[in-house]
Order: structure tokens, then C-alpha cells, then sequence
């Protein structure tokens, strides 16, 4: 049946490739089918696709309904060999919640054991698992989960929305599940399940103490640079109409004689105090750049470009 929409990735709407060839050809001859009355899926009726067959364990209480199922039983990421299930530890209850077995073309005629990296969407939860390993996911700063309780949520895209509000807290008890004592630990945000130049956050409050801090001394600093200029200013003008007092002897006598301004020194004089004049007026503006624009821009809450975010915090 052709009906299909795509997006940038070309994906059909109706892909009944993973049918068999029987299958697909009795719909072809279902008048029902084609014409979309029955079969179809149109306005949520019911609807012929792929779907795999799930390997179940004898501990498991399989709901499955379509290509959705929840999965009741003990810690499994894939095979029944797998996870602390196929060891035969105990203490290692889980739950998996999955969509879309066999991802991206589930196929009827196979049989599949649970896929964390290519089922549909997931969300996990066991008693004792090795949740990153599970999930492949990167040590970071705080390193992997081994053999402790674990909530893995996996989609294509994952929203979080709180009406008022989200908290991402850690530690809130002194022990974990399996009374182990608890170091302090933090929240890492790994995009690209990159480890690579993982940093530290930030904190806001103490970025602006430290600009402002910043901001003081080169302000102290400007004002040196202003007096010294000024300073040089008087030194330039002095120089450029300097002339020298002499005395000329005439015979017996002695007569004052005044020496004009050196003849190279003057224009050079009078260049160095107009680009002396210049540097002091970058000076005054740069000052006020500082005090008024760039502190009352980045430096102040009311802001709209206020260093801090206005609604996140971290600690």
C-alpha cells in the first residue's frame, strides 16, 4: 500500500517491508485493506505491521500489546544470558517498558532479545544493573554504575516537563540500595556521549563577584594610564617650546642671546601631544564604556543580558 509522508530522513508512514512475502500479498488482494476499511490503521482501528518475536525468559511476565510491551521480570539488557538475570544473582527485579522492537525495520519472521541500542524507545528500571554499561553510555567525571539500582530512559527525543518547576538532585540519603555509603556526587551534562574535555560548571554569583572585582582594578588601572598620560602631555608640550638661554660675547662684552626652539623637536613635540590628547580621550571612553555600558550590561540582574540565567541554578 503506498500511503507515506516523509521528512528529512525519508520515512515512510506505511512500510510493510519487514511482512512477510505472504502476508504482503494478501493485503494486496484485501479489498478491505487497500481501500483502508479495514486493517489500515486509519482512525486508530486496527493495523497490520511487523512485528518481531520477543525471546522470552522463564521469570518474565510479558503485556505486550502491538509493537508495545512491558516486560515484568529480573535484570536483562539483551540476551537470557545477560545482565545480573543470566548470573542468577538475586536482588535484581526489573521493569522494561519498550516501543518498537526491532528498530528501524522490525521484522515479523525473527526473533529478538531486548536491544538498548536499537529498539525504539525505552525506559528501564532494575533492581541491580550496570545501567551505563547497558545504555553504553560514558564514565565522565563520576564514572559507571556496577550492580546497583538503575533508571535508564532512551528515545529518539526525551522531554522532561515540569508546570513548576524541575530539581535534579543527587545524595539525598546517606546509603544507596544496597547500603553502601554514598559519596557526595554532581550532575553531568555529556553531550554527544563525549567524555572529552568534560569541565566544571560555572556558578553564576561568584562569576560576577569576580568581573566586578575584575572590572575595579582595571578601572584603577585606567586612571594610572589617564594620570600618566596627562603627566606626559605637560612633559610634551614643555619639550616642543623649550629654548635654551645663552650669552654671546662681543668684544669685551658680554650680551644675553635667546636660541629659538630646536627646529625638529618642536614638530615632534607638538605630534606627540596631539597623540598623547587621542590616547586620553580612548582613555575616557574606554572608562565609560566600562562603568556604564559594559557593567550595566552584563553586570546587572535587571539585564536582558545579565550574565546569570534568570531561572537555572546549580550549586
Amino acid at each position: 500500500m503506498g500511503r507515506s509522508v516523509s521528512n528529512n530522513n525519508e520515512i515512510k508512514s506505511v512500510d510493510n517491508s519487514g511482512l512477510s512475502e505472504a502476508t504482503r500479498e494478501a493485503m494486496d488482494l484485501d479489498a478491505n485493506y487497500t481501500s483502508g476499511r479495514s486493517g489500515a490503521g486509519i482512525f486508530g482501528d486496527s493495523i497490520t505491521e511487523a512485528i518481531p518475536r520477543y525471546i522470552q525468559s522463564p521469570c518474565e511476565s510479558v503485556t505486550q500489546h502491538g509493537n508495545s510491551w512491558i516486560v515484568l521480570g529480573r535484570d536483562r539488557p539483551a540476551s537470557r544470558a545477560s545482565g545480573y538475570s543470566g548470573q542468577g544473582h538475586t536482588q535484581a527485579s526489573s521493569i522494561d517498558m519498550v516501543v518498537g522492537r526491532g528498530a528501524p525495520v522490525p521484522t515479523s519472521d525473527i526473533n529478538v532479545d531486548p536491544s538498548f541500542s536499537n529498539d525504539a524507545a525505552r525506559i528501564y528500571i532494575s533492581q541491580k544493573t550496570d545501567i551505563d554499561d547497558n545504555f553504553r553510555i560514558v564514565n565522565g567525571g563520576m564514572g559507571s554504575s556496577h550492580a546497583k539500582s538503575g533508571i535508564g530512559i532512551k528515545a529518539d527525543a526525551v522531554r522532561i516537563i515540569g508546570t513548576e518547576g524541575i530539581k535534579l538532585v543527587t545524595r539525598t540519603s546517606a546509603t544507596n540500595s544496597k547500603g553502601g555509603s554514598v559519596a557526595p556526587a554532581g550532575i553531568e551534562l555529556i553531550a554527544v556521549n563525549d567524555e572529552e574535555g568534560l569541565q566544571p560548571m560555572i556558578k553564576g554569583d561568584n562569576m560576577v563577584e569576580a568581573l566586578a572585582g575584575l572590572e575595579e582594578k582595571i578601572a584603577k588601572l585606567s586612571a594610572l594610564v589617564l594620570n600618566f598620560l596627562k603627566s606626559q602631555a605637560t612633559f610634551n608640550a614643555s619639550i616642543a617650546s623649550h629654548s635654551h638661554a645663552g650669552i654671546a660675547t662681543v668684544g669685551l662684552v658680554s650680551v644675553p642671546l635667546a636660541i629659538s626652539p630646536s627646529i625638529t623637536l618642536t614638530p615632534a613635540g607638538v605630534q606627540a601631544t596631539l597623540e598623547t590628547a587621542e590616547a586620553m580621550v580612548d582613555n575616557l571612553k574606554g572608562r565609560i564604556n566600562m562603568n556604564i555600558n559594559w557593567h550595566s550590561m552584563y553586570l546587572n540582574p535587571i539585564s536582558s543580558k545579565y550574565i546569570c540565567s534568570k531561572y537555572n541554578k546549580v550549586n
